[in-house]
Parts: C-alpha cells; structure tokens; sequence
C-alpha cells in the first residue's frame, strides 16, 4: 500500500524553494506586509535552512513541500505548500495527519502561523483540530497536541 513520506531536500535542490515560496506566498505577503524581492529572498534563506525542508512524496511523486524544526516539546511547520494540482482533493488533510502521526513519538504538539488575510488557510487548520493561541497584527499563532487527552466524546 502506498503512502506519504517525506524526503529531505537536498542542498543542491534547495535554491530552487525561494521560487516555489513566491509561486504560492507572494499574493499573500504582498496583501499583508508587502513584498520587497531583496527582503523576502534573504529572509528566507536566513531563517529557513536547508535541513529543515522535506518533499511531500506519494508514490514518488512530490505533492509539495513542508518546512519544520523541532523544538524541544514541539514541531513548529514554518511553511506548508500542496501544489495545486493537488489542492482541494483532501491531500492537504491527509499530509498533516501523516505528518502529525510522524512526530507524535517525539514531540507533545504541532505549532505553525498563519497570515491573517489567509482564512482558507486558518479554517483548514482548525478543521485539523488547530486552535489559536496568539494573534498580532498579521498573523494568528496555531497550535495542535498530539497527545491523548483520556476523554471519550459522545
């Protein structure tokens, strides 16, 4: 049975992301913060190394790309891209869920940011079970326990 893995990118694949980031980012920090090319590209490269992207793999085809770093007690998602092709199919869904059952062993929750001019992406996440912890101006800060609680629900 086929199922969703994920494969680190490597250092030669890795200035291709700043061009899939835009690809799937620019509209939204344009319509927030504004965009400045020389800023994002060296944001991005300074504050999401290498090491912590992976390919969203299923059946050796890539459906797209997450960017996490482990923290002590939790995994923090950085970035989250389906491709479109792939997008409004339930993929999305089924990769957190992969992607949560993948850490849950090491880490005790999930916790990730969103724009706030982005309410697709919120509302997907709270389908996931994110709740919002913090908020400022931009942004909401999500998070999600990957721990059993003990409580049966009715």
């Amino acid at each position: 049975m086929e199922r969703i893995t994920f494969k680190k990118v490597t250092l030669c694949e890795y200035p291709s992301l700043f061009g899939i980031y835009k690809t799937y980012f620019h509209s939204i920090v344009e319509g927030s913060l504004g965009w400045d090319e020389t800023f994002q590209q060296q944001r991005f490269m300074e504050s999401y190394p290498h090491e912590w992207f992976d390919w969203v793999m299923f059946s050796g085809e890539r459906l797209g790309l997450i960017c996490t770093h482990l923290e002590q007690s939790k995994a923090h998602v950085h970035l989250f891209i389906i491709f479109k092709k792939y997008q409004n199919k339930g993929v999305g869904g089924s990769v957190m869920k992969c992607y949560q059952h993948h850490f849950s062993d090491r880490v005790g929750k999930v916790s990730l940011s969103s724009f706030k001019n982005n309410p697709k992406a919120i509302r997907f996440y709270q389908g996931l079970g994110y709740q919002i912890i913090s908020e400022d101006e931009y942004f909401v800060d999500m998070e999600h326990s990957l721990l059993y609680s003990g409580q049966i629900g009715y």
